[in-house]
């Protein structure tokens, strides 16, 4: 009599608190989203936070988490090391630019710093590879969505209650929310991420729209143009998958065609119109000085330009190469601002020639997935590299090694490959469907109308 009330106890708190392991991942997804800076601990000044200084404390407190991260992904790792070496194989490319950030330890400007770094890297991409090959597409959401909700909430407490910690302090941007992340920009660059995960997921139920409205929300409260930007064009991306998942392969081939091809247009025109398209933003010309940045950049990176400096050894402040970047453009410089220059400056042309082999392979069955009709299982991997093509173009989101978009990047373009395996093998066995099932029709008719039929 008293094993049903137990067990609806069970199911109860089952629906409510998802599994440990699901948790686990959650949590580790919030540590990504925050960069590894989790407020009060982790170094203010090494994370962009302005709001408090650094002490031996919080040093001290910022190892402990990034090896408590380490080791969480560890365990998980370990727990099915054969589900993840099986799915690492169809990424080689990605699997050959982690091994490269190792390697680059041994002609780094900084050994024991790109070591002590790269192989979180490394770490962070396999749980990528884990966290896309341990769970479908419902349930990977459904952790990402858990994970952006606690995080929404607490950047609204955080803002509210503690604004010490909870506003930016840059000048000019006092009433800015940045929550429990690194900086304003940082607060908006995972709000659009979030409401990647609602628009490009599973229906839209009440639940998901509160979540929606309640991401939206932070995101205009965190005063950030640039993410407000890139909104509007994830927002199209969205209308643009929506209407494939409606339409017959002619239309979608159309799509894939012209949508490409527009957005390369609108791109050229706001290059060659860049003063004026910077101004309707309320931006400089210079793009808050990022020009002169990338023009230095490209002059560090024609000095060394196989294998680069090092993986996360260039932007030591006053120190080495990066301090003629900062005399040149009159402050300190803690990244290219791009993250396509970021790989040529850290890893070379051998780290851009992985990353075009990983876009190239990805596109290619992005491609073959579109036009068959699989929109669905490629939506949301296909909004996550949308976001870090467009957020690379004038940040560092993809070599962070305890960034979360290195991470949902590894595991979107393992979701893509699995996607287009299975695609490949429905293609194979159809023909062997059809004729299994034709032979097991003719066996139902009698041998006359059998050597008729034939």
């Amino acid at each position: 009599m008293t094993a049903r009330p137990q067990l609806r106890r069970l199911t109860l708190a089952r629906g409510l608190f998802p599994p440990p392991e699901d948790l686990a991942c959650a949590a580790l997804f919030a540590f990504f989203a925050m960069q590894g800076s989790i407020p009060g601990i982790a170094p203010a000044q090494a994370l962009e936070m302005t709001a408090t200084a650094p002490s031996g404390y919080t040093t001290v407190g910022g190892i402990a988490a990034q090896a408590v991260a380490n080791g969480v992904i560890l365990v998980l790792l370990l727990r099915r090391p054969r589900l993840v070496l099986r799915r690492i194989a169809g990424v080689p490319w990605v699997l050959a630019l982690a091994v490269l950030a190792v390697a680059s330890s041994a002609w780094s400007l900084d050994p024991v710093l790109t070591l002590r770094r790269s192989i979180p890297f490394a770490l962070a991409g396999l749980f990528g590879v884990y966290f896309a090959a341990r769970f479908p597409r419902a349930r990977q959401l459904a952790i990402l969505r858990f994970t952006f909700v606690g995080l929404a909430l607490a950047t609204v407490a955080f803002a509210l209650f503690l604004p010490a910690i909870g506003l930016d302090h840059t000048p000019g941007h006092a009433a800015d929310w940045q929550g429990v992340f690194t900086q304003k920009n940082a607060c908006g660059r995972i709000m659009v991420l979030a409401t990647a995960v609602v628009l490009f997921g599973e229906r839209l139920t009440l639940g998901r729209v509160a979540g929606l409205a309640l991401f939206v929300f932070v995101l205009l409260m965190s005063g950030s143009r640039g993410a407000w930007i890139i909104e509007a064009a994830l927002l199209l991306l969205w209308i643009l998958v929506r209407s494939a998942r409606r339409s017959s392969a002619r239309m979608r081939l159309i799509l894939a065609i012209c949508a490409p091809a527009a957005a390369f247009i609108l791109a050229a025109v706001a290059l060659l119109e860049a003063s004026r398209v910077a101004a309707l933003f309320g931006r400089d010309p210079t793009l808050s000085g990022r020009t002169a940045i990338w023009a230095q950049v490209v002059q560090s990176i024609a000095q060394r330009p196989l294998l680069g400096y090092g993986y996360d050894a260039f932007w030591r402040g006053m120190q080495g190469p990066s301090l003629q970047i900062a005399a040149s453009v009159h402050f300190i410089v803690v990244h290219a601002h791009n993250g396509f220059l970021e790989i040529a400056l850290e890893l070379g042309t051998a780290g851009i020639l992985l990353f075009l082999f990983v876009g190239l392979r990805a596109a290619r069955q992005l491609w073959g997935l579109w036009i068959r009709g699989a929109v669905n299982r490629i939506a949301f991997p296909l909004a996550v590299l949308f976001l870090v093509v467009l957020y690379d173009l004038d940040e560092n989101t993809l070599l962070l090694y305890n960034g979360l978009f290195w991470v949902l990047c590894v595991a979107a373009l393992v979701t893509i490959d699995r996607a287009f395996r299975d695609l490949r093998h429905t293609d194979a066995a159809a023909p062997h469907e059809i004729l299994n099932l034709r032979r097991s029709r003719l066996k139902r008719l009698s041998p006359r109308a059998a050597r008729e039929v034939l």
